[in-house]
């Protein structure tokens, strides 16, 4: 069977073991082509339809499935009945942050092509990184490796492109140099693109000039991935504001509301100082209905972002900020401006 589980936390490791498979059938097949789902897109059998049609213009296709944690039952019992019978033209890859997944589908994924990957633990990271930077011949202080740390994130694929990134600039410049905590904070405010995570601290301040700005130069990459990827780093902010407000209206207080903080519940607690102030903005000017009625906003926008061409997806962006920062998620009216 051409069929893989790839579980847990650790996206770092999911993609080096997704490279993995994708070189070894290249081995075997001249052309492989890839097709990524989630599943909010597999509600008329697209996967089922990705893993049986042939095509012409590769001879295997490698159907990845990311974020399976989230899959209805209808999208279990297709991918069920799919690896019951699967096809020998297509190699289908599921992979979720839980470490499980129903045993309608993990049953029929043998052992060996089951794999389940956790999060580094803090000490586990300290020791990659030390090593990582002793391998380019660069020395590191303790600080400025717990600084790292933090700004990954619990995301070690994050830390893995920083950290290379910083062996890059600083084999540019003054290679005997021992990087310093402060050089980590340089060098990462200062190289650091316009992105999602850039964009929403803006968004929580309710600053809209500045962050029609933000938008411009985030789209002004030309990459077609983009809008996707500031789409759901949006919806992934909001989801983080979402559980601090639910946890505040349960009683707890905001430290605990912070430390507690999740996303799909994966634990992303809140500990950074800029980060604690983003998100105190965020809990003064948007309530817990509003943040609600945004993440549905920006669900919505997902299958008009994807079909729209470069132009339109600005536009749209556009009016989506607007509902997010001046109507705080309630749906746009006649009656409001459609030029900003």
């Amino acid at each position: 069977m051409s069929a893989y589980l790839l579980l847990g936390p650790e996206a770092g490791a999911k993609e080096i073991k997704l490279k993995e498979i994708r070189d070894s059938l290249r081995k075997t097949h001249s052309e492989v082509e890839l097709i990524r789902f989630y599943p909010f897109e597999c509600e008329g059998g697209e996967i089922s339809q990705a893993l049986l049609n042939t095509t012409l213009f590769s001879d295997h296709r490698l159907v990845l499935l990311s974020q399976a944690e989230s899959a209805n039952a209808a999208l279990i019992e297709e991918l069920a009945s799919y690896l019951a019978h699967p096809t020998e033209g297509s190699t289908l890859v599921i992979i979720s942050s839980e470490l499980y997944i129903s045993n309608k589908v993990s049953s029929l994924i043998p052992k060996e092509r089951t794999f389940t990957f956790y999060d580094l633990l803090e000490q586990q990271k300290g020791e990659w990184i030390y090593s990582y930077f002793r391998t380019h011949g660069i020395t590191i202080t303790d600080d400025a490796i717990d600084l790292l740390i933090d700004i990954s994130e619990d995301n070690t694929q994050q830390l893995r492109t920083i950290c290379s990134q910083l062996v890059l600039f600083w084999q540019l410049g003054d290679r005997g140099a021992v990087i310093e905590e402060e050089d980590v904070d340089t060098y990462v405010f200062h190289s650091r693109q316009e992105d999602a995570f850039t964009l929403f601290p803006l968004i929580a301040r309710r600053d809209l000039k500045q962050s029609l700005a933000s938008l411009a130069m985030i789209l002004g990459s030309g990459e077609s991935a983009t809008p996707m990827l500031l789409l759901r780093g949006l919806l992934w902010q909001f989801r983080r504001l979402l559980s601090i407000q639910e946890a505040r209206e349960a009683g707890e207080g905001e430290r605990n509301a912070f430390a507690q903080a999740s996303v799909l519940g994966k634990g992303s607690a809140i500990r950074r100082p800029k980060d604690i102030t983003t998100y105190r903005d965020a809990l003064r000017n948007y309530s817990l209905a509003e943040t609600q009625a945004i993440i549905a906003a920006l669900i919505t926008s997902d299958i008009t972002i994807k079909e729209s061409s470069a132009e339109l997806t600005k536009g749209h962006f556009e009016l989506l900020l607007y509902q997010i920062i001046v109507k705080r998620g309630s749906s746009l009216t006649q009656a409001d401006p459609l030029a900003l």
